[in-house]
């Protein structure tokens, strides 16, 4: 009779597995979807509020998604943001976009010699998605996944300006709180300035970065849109500063990369004035 009842209750107990396996996953997945709106940093005590969830369950949570890459702790404030696994899973997402501005990356890396980038924003953060880019020695070369900063990036300001106006304004809102740290000595560090800076950028269309985010490298940035005119990615070059002053060349190569950026909007479907396939 005990081994009929041990038989009886085994299905009973694998279903019971199953529902806290599926639960545990529903959990670690509320957690990655609670950084998808500002603040895009939050902790223990602020992720227990947000999911209703405890601060022991949610815990164990986080310390599993940043093991496998998926969270990132910061040092300082001891928060927690979307990790390199999640960056990557987004890149691999982005397919249609990557290879709609892959071709158009690549002529312009020709024609410039320039590293070429592709970047969307995911979670308050600039992310390469995309790259046309040799192995230079001059400079660092970012790698599909890796991150920039909106404020003293050519990319992250472009992208930045051209946030629909709720998503722009509580994204200075978070930079401001947090501050803007300075990696250069011309790195924007007054939120007031990174605002003129933006009215700037969206009057002309391009976004520049003459050593605001590392010593020696210059980068110019323009928006790319859907069909919408929504700014969904941004397209950018990479240079040594030495070869890219505050006139010249940066307004030659600006000017290109600005035609790069229109051409693979219209192969997106965007149809406004200045987009055309060349």
């Amino acid at each position: 009779m005990g081994s009929d009842r041990e038989a009886t209750a085994a299905p009973a107990v694998k279903a019971a597995g199953r529902a806290a396996s599926v639960r545990s996953v529903r959990r670690a997945l509320s957690v990655l979807r609670a950084f998808e709106d500002p603040p895009h940093s939050r902790g223990i005590s602020d992720l227990s509020r947000a999911l209703g969830l405890s601060k022991g369950t949610v815990h164990l949570l986080t310390v599993t998604l940043e093991k496998e890459g998926f969270l990132e702790k910061d040092a300082t404030t001891r928060k927690y943001r979307l990790g390199a696994a999640v960056h990557g899973l987004t890149a691999a997402a982005q397919r249609d976009l990557r290879v709609t501005a892959l071709e158009p990356m690549r002529r312009l890396y020709a024609d410039t010699s320039f590293p070429v980038y592709l970047a969307i924003m995911l979670s308050g953060r600039a992310v390469i998605v995309e790259k046309a880019a040799p192995t230079l020695s001059f400079m660092s070369v970012l790698d599909v996944g890796s991150q920039v900063p909106l404020h003293s990036s050519a990319l992250g300001k472009v992208l930045l300006a051209h946030a629909t106006d709720p998503e722009r304004d509580q994204l200075l809102a978070e930079l401001e709180r947090l501050g803007l740290p300075a990696a250069t000595p011309a790195t924007i560090t007054s939120i007031q300035v990174l605002r003129d800076e933006i009215n700037s950028i969206r009057a002309r269309g391009l976004a520049f970065d003459h050593e605001e985010s590392l010593p020696g490298v210059a980068c110019v940035a323009a928006p790319v849109l859907d069909p919408s005119g929504r700014a969904v990615a941004a397209v950018a070059v990479a240079a040594p500063a030495a070869s890219f002053p505050e006139d010249g060349q940066r307004k030659v190569v600006g000017g290109m990369v600005k035609r790069t950026a229109d051409n693979i909007s219209y192969r997106l479907g965007y149809r406004g004035a200045t987009s055309k396939e060349v």
